[in-house]
């Protein structure tokens, strides 16, 4: 599983949805303990020492999270990004709701947690949505998606924001009037 986390970890910034040290992302081993990515580790980046149990010292700070969503599923891992289009529409909204076909067939709506980071309501709120739909958004922060494997994970993690991305660039030309430039012709 430390092979596949070290190749989405890769992805995750060729797809712009992390920077510099953020993100985490953890696993359940063989044994079912659940490993994580070490504070400060930068994903794109890692190592198998960026590894380490969940109840480390060093372990992320969003343990909290991970442990609340392993604890409600039968996830296999789970991963947090911070896409640009997902953080700054979930500024704004307290549901996320795509406009594109696949957001409308995976997500039907994303919903928005508005709590203070690090809590243990912060943690429950996303884990309870990643329960009920593999997926939760916390507000200005990223998202948070488990699955039954990283590539999986990454593949919600990255519909999700396209669909975020196509949102957020629609509203965008909606204000503009582009809409009726475009009925002139």
């Amino acid at each position: 599983m430390i092979d596949e986390a070290i190749k989405v970890g890769k992805l995750l910034l060729e797809v712009e949805l992390i920077d510099g040290a953020s993100g985490n992302m953890s696993f359940r081993d063989e044994k079912n303990n659940v490993v994580i990515t070490r504070t400060g580790a930068e994903l794109f980046n890692l190592k198998p020492e960026d590894f380490v149990k969940i109840d480390d010292l060093n372990a992320s700070r969003d343990r909290k999270v991970h442990k609340a969503i392993y604890d409600k599923t039968n996830f296999k891992c789970v991963l947090h990004c911070h896409g640009t289009f997902n953080v700054v529409l979930s500024i704004f909204m307290r549901e996320i709701n795509p406009i594109d076909l696949e957001g409308k067939m995976y997500f039907g709506s994303l919903k928005v947690v508005d709590e203070e980071f690090g809590t243990e309501k912060y943690a429950e709120k996303i884990s309870e949505l990643v329960a009920e739909n593999s997926i939760a958004i916390a507000k200005a922060h990223g998202i948070y998606v488990a699955a039954k494997d990283f590539m999986q994970a990454f593949n919600l993690a990255s519909y999700a924001e396209h669909s975020c991305k196509v949102l957020y660039l629609c509203k965008l030309l909606e204000s503009t009037g582009f809409q009726r430039t475009l009925n002139k012709f």
